[in-house]
């Protein structure tokens, strides 16, 4: 397991994951990548981990979302492995209070892989409204109005008469502690641990056992195996 920058994983995002568009605001990547050069460190990339700032506003600006959960068809490793080496490393190397990140019911996601990796669940959010384009991807209204400063239907027709009104699925939020306690952030936000949800659907990226900004280090700076341990 590796760093990785934006470019390298590109293509693995655009051909696996499910909104064939990477993340904004991207901090860290954490890779899997087959056997490559001296270190292993320049193998093909087989499994990717992205975390960046939170998309919503109401995030502490040093919080990092998990955006990004994404492996090759024919990688059969554990995607908690590589979720828990991320978190790992950015405990251990940045000041980052939290991570969070949602599953997607509209996805038949349920969290899994979170549950499998320890996070703390909750709650269900509501999902947004935004515009589906025909390559597939989903631009959502909050990113629309950071883009055109309104996310009206009449306007954004107007700009892109090829997309279709949409909404996006209620969401199943989970949060890591890093630098900061739980009991303080669910103090801070009024929140309870709650029960994990059910699985919903049987999806692969989903199953448990196939399982503001870091403050350390840039995104070309993720560590490799040996200088996590």
């Amino acid at each position: 397991m590796t760093g990785a920058t934006a470019d390298e994983v590109w293509p693995l995002v655009r051909d696996f994951h499910y909104s064939r568009r990477m993340s904004a605001a991207i901090q860290h990547i954490f890779a899997v990548r087959e056997q490559g050069g001296l270190f292993g460190d320049t193998g093909e990339i087989v499994a990717v981990c992205i975390f960046g700032l939170p998309a919503n506003a109401n995030w502490p600006k040093n919080a990092l979302e998990l955006q990004r959960l994404v492996r090759r068809d024919d990688y059969s490793g554990k995607l908690s492995q590589l979720v828990s080496f991320g978190l790992r490393w950015l405990k251990a190397n940045t000041a980052t209070p939290f991570a969070l990140s949602y599953a997607d019911t509209a996805e038949g996601h349920h969290g899994g892989i979170y549950q499998a990796t320890g996070w703390t669940y909750v709650r269900l959010s509501k999902g947004d409204s935004g515009f589906r384009a025909p390559d597939g991807s989903y631009h959502h209204g909050r990113s629309l109005v950071s883009k055109y400063g309104t996310r009206s239907r009449e306007f954004i027709l107007s700009r892109h008469p090829d997309w279709t009104p949409t909404k996006d699925g209620d969401k199943h939020l989970y949060i890591f502690p890093l630098r900061q306690k739980w009991a303080t952030i669910a103090r801070q936000r009024n929140w309870q641990s709650l029960p994990y949800p059910k699985p919903n659907a049987a999806r692969l990226l989903d199953a448990p056992n196939p399982m503001g900004a870091s403050e350390a280090r840039t995104l070309g700076a993720a560590p490799t195996q040996s200088d996590a341990a």
